[in-house]
């Protein structure tokens, strides 16, 4: 008989079972690959060229929720649809809503401060806020020359943080007063240019505690994110991605040889992307 026929289930429940399996197989094939991506009219063309990078070596569906700095304009929302990505788009006064119920100005003064003023938190506060699941958010500063099948791996049984390894430690705060909060060591070199988090397990109230405290005995920092990160890490356990395939701040050497999975452009390695890396995907 015609394996046709077997699939329609001509001979009893038996065909019913394989079309079940291959839809299963088929199912666990095509589940997306989710990102999480804050993105503004600076650096929006960046973040194009990261997920095209990316899809250029995962045949899987991709998921990208973009989150709206305030300045994302109807124009890049129209260019971002066009990548080969299904794209979620979450606009500012969506944002401001979830922000407002999970962290009202009168409960965490601190933290609405620094969103406000500080940029970087938004990749922690407007996708995790008021929100549940586990999210990886990606930089837009970031070109991939592999596939990231870490990336999917902590997605499909997330624990913990998931973060990037940086080229040197910058947390912004003196290390001995992030252990104090920590209330442990902190791993080593932790960079935010990939994070994993699980929104349900943030205690939103201790990071404003945290943030408060910083201020208060050692100012603000630029890298106020990456130390909180850092801190959440303690807290919750930590997987952090292998340097040589995750590389924060290549060399010329890297940018030349294509190296690692990924690549993120931090500080003076934005010479390396301006000048030719992009034109890979362009």
């Amino acid at each position: 008989m015609e394996l046709a026929a077997w699939r329609l289930g001509a001979e009893g429940d038996f065909g019913i079972r394989i079309s079940e399996f291959e839809n299963k197989v088929s199912s666990k094939q095509e589940k997306p690959l989710e990102l999480h991506m804050v993105v503004g009219k600076r650096f929006w063309y960046m973040a194009a060229f990261a997920l095209v990078s990316l899809k250029k070596h995962f045949s899987s569906p991709v998921r990208v929720h973009f989150y709206s700095d305030g300045t994302l304009t109807a124009e890049h929302e129209k260019a971002l649809r066009q990548l080969p990505v299904e794209a979620v788009f979450h606009g500012k006064e969506k944002i401001m809503i979830r922000v407002e119920k999970c962290l009202p100005r009168e409960k965490y003064p601190t933290l609405r401060e620094r969103f406000d003023n500080y940029p970087n938190i938004q990749k922690l506060i407007s996708p995790h806020a008021a929100s549940q699941g586990a999210k990886v958010v990606l930089d837009a500063d970031v070109l991939f020359f592999g596939k990231p099948d870490e990336l999917y791996s902590w997605l499909e049984k997330p624990e913990g943080v998931l973060c990037a390894t940086d080229i040197t430690e910058s947390y912004g705060y003196t290390r001995g007063l992030l252990e104090k909060l920590a209330g442990g060591s902190l791993p080593q070199r932790v960079n935010v240019g990939v994070t994993g988090l699980i929104s349900e397990k943030i205690d939103w109230d201790h990071l404003e505690k945290w943030c408060a405290e910083l201020h208060d005995k050692e100012g603000t920092s630029y890298y106020l994110e990456q130390a909180l990160i850092a801190i959440l890490c303690v807290k919750n356990g930590w997987d952090q991605l292998a340097k040589k395939r995750y590389i924060t701040y290549p060399n010329e050497a890297d940018t030349c040889a294509r190296a690692g999975v990924m690549q993120h452009y931090v500080d003076l390695s934005k010479m390396q992307y301006f000048r030719e890396m992009w034109r890979d995907f362009a």
